[in-house]
């Protein structure tokens, strides 16, 4: 052990010196001699030094003593209150309010010699059994150990409700699995049906061709047989068995010609690929999500919704890839304005430049297509497969919402209704359309009565040119186009947050995904950028124009496939695989 002397410098000296051990010999502390300690009973719980440790040996001979070597296995004081956290075998004596450490001799030695206010407990310590802060001490920890049991049984409740909530997604993607196995089942018992009707109909035609040969050589081998035996001296019966031969082997002679021009009969399967394609774009067979609910105590933050928040993550991009969306008779260039998807994974977009709605497969090929009168301004998804389009032209005061619905590779509109201002964005929540109109926005029912305003600038600027919903339905982000900031309401139409960022300058399109991730388009920076939830800090700038992007005005983003289409002033849509 190190101390501060040494050389001839040996032996007990008094409590006076100078000299500090990081452990002292216990009796000899005890008699007010300061001797450094070379050994540690674990029995009795003291140090000794050499001329100690004797006597103890002579005394408590069956006791475990151990030296400098196992010197990390020797224990603390029995008093821990008072010893120093830092040199177990010093009691704390000093307080250093310089730093407002609490410390020893040893701390103040190496650690404290500089500064100017060193006091010792024992003055600081005076009448503190009077004071009212240390009366109320044991009411105060008990407060803070009752709130710390609460937390920690909520915690513990949390534990159980996370493993209770793990048993039930595990049984309902068991369930999911069991239906698509039932589907896979059932796909294989009508292909093996198809395949055995085939097999049955070829058999029947090969069988028709056997029996057919089978009766015209058992008839020829049968008039040989009888011309053979009963024909030989018989001249009229010769004739009429040889002339019934020629009409036979005519016969023959004709089916074989027949059956010579006929190819082989085979059968092939040919898997249908776009099975596997729509199971390998999958990554999940469902999205499990992370949900925050603030818990203290007893007490729980309370939502407008049953629906928590979802904590978003921060995107990175991987392959990007471009798909043609123009189909033939189109002449004008594409502009997708607006992006959604089914539930059966087809993408359906606006293009207000060739006023058609189009519906892309799996693999982003136009599968599908129905012309609006006029300029489409947005799309939403409302249920099943069917979509809502915001119609809008000023000139002859159409104001219409489209309803359309996707049916075996076709797109028809079922219905339709107006309203009486513009209608250039439209959203779908909880059996609700939201619509807006540039400079208001307001919620129809499915039959198109109004149902609330909640927001109107009457200043006549361009407010509300796309907005989007976040999941649990309590804020609503707005893109202004003139105002270079993204708005963040609530139901009420107050602002919550908003966002001035040079890669959102012109915003035009914002989109809320499924998990609550939000994406903003930006149309003359050529950019999409990724919003935080708060809808106040970008997170990550994640399509730029070398993208090959050109005016972004409709972003999508998919959590099936996790993949965000792009779309803007040209013919084709941006598909980017994000991380």
């Amino acid at each position: 052990m190190a101390s501060k002397l040494t050389g001839s410098l040996k032996g007990s000296m008094s409590m006076a010196s100078d000299l500090i051990h990081d452990f002292v010999c216990s009796p000899c502390q005890e008699d007010k001699l300061n001797t450094e300690a070379k050994y540690f009973c674990r029995d009795c719980s003291k140090y000794y030094c050499d001329q100690c440790l004797t006597f103890h040996s002579k005394i408590l001979k069956k006791h475990i003593v151990l030296g400098y070597e196992d010197v990390d296995k020797w224990g603390g004081r029995g008093d821990t209150l008072i010893s120093c956290d830092l040199h177990s075998s010093k009691v704390i004596e000093l307080m250093c309010e310089d730093h407002a450490e609490m410390c020893c001799q040893l701390c103040v030695t190496l650690n404290h010699r500089m500064c100017r206010s060193i006091n010792l407990i024992s003055d600081l310590a005076k009448g503190i059994h009077t004071m009212a802060y240390f009366k109320q001490l044991p009411s105060k920890v008990a407060k803070v150990t009752t709130s710390l049991n609460q937390v920690r049984e909520v915690r513990k409740k949390n534990q159980c409700s996370l493993k209770t909530s793990g048993r039930s997604m595990l049984t309902k993607i068991k369930d999911l699995r069991k239906k698509l196995n039932q589907l896979l089942d059932e796909l294989e018992k009508k292909t093996v049906e198809q395949m055995n009707s085939v097999l049955a109909n070829l058999d029947d035609t090969l069988q028709n061709d056997i029996d057919s040969c089978t009766s015209i050589h058992d008839q020829l081998k049968a008039l040989m047989d009888t011309i053979q035996a009963q024909c030989k001296d018989n001249e009229p019966s010769s004739y009429i068995g040889f002339r019934k031969c020629e009409k036979k082997m005519a016969e023959a002679k004709s089916l074989l010609q027949e059956l010579s021009t006929k190819p082989e009969l085979t059968a092939t399967f040919k898997p249908e690929t776009t099975i596997t394609q729509l199971l390998s774009d999958f990554n999940i067979l469902g999205n499990v999500q992370e949900n925050l609910e603030i818990k203290i105590g007893h007490q729980l933050s309370e939502n407008k919704s049953s629906k928590q928040t979802h904590i978003s993550r921060v995107f990175k991009t991987g392959k990007k890839s471009t798909f043609n969306v123009k189909i033939k008779p189109e002449t004008k260039n594409c502009s997708i304005i607006g992006i959604t998807e089914l539930p059966s994974g087809e993408i359906v977009i606006a293009d207000d430049r060739n006023n058609s709605v189009k519906v892309l497969n799996r693999d982003y090929k136009v599968i599908a297509q129905c012309d609006v009168p006029i300029e489409p301004k947005d799309i939403c998804h409302i249920s099943g497969n069917q979509v809502a389009v915001a119609v809008n032209w000023p000139e002859d005061v159409t104001h219409e919402v489209h309803f359309l619905t996707v049916s075996a590779g076709t797109i028809t509109m079922t219905r339709k209704f107006s309203v009486d201002h513009d209608c250039v964005s439209i959203r779908h929540h909880e059996e609700q359309l939201y619509v807006g109109s540039i400079t208001a926005l307001y919620i129809y029912t499915h039959a198109g009565k109004q149902v609330k305003k909640i927001l109107e600038n009457r200043s006549g600027r361009q407010t509300v040119i796309h907005f989007a919903l976040n999941q649990v339905g309590n804020k609503i982000y707005i893109c202004n186009y003139y105002d270079p900031k993204l708005f963040t309401i609530d139901m009420n139409g107050s602002i919550v947050a908003t966002l001035k960022d040079p890669d959102i300058s012109t915003a035009c399109d914002v989109h809320v995904s499924e998990d609550g991730h939000v994406f903003v388009c930006s149309w003359y920076n050529n950019m999409v950028v990724q919003v935080d939830q708060e809808g106040k800090k970008k997170l990550a700038t994640l399509v730029r124009k070398e993208d090959g992007i050109n005016c972004p005005k409709a972003a999508w983003y998919s959590p099936y496939t996790g993949r965000l289409i792009v779309g803007g002033k040209q013919d084709n849509i941006l598909v980017v695989e994000l991380q």
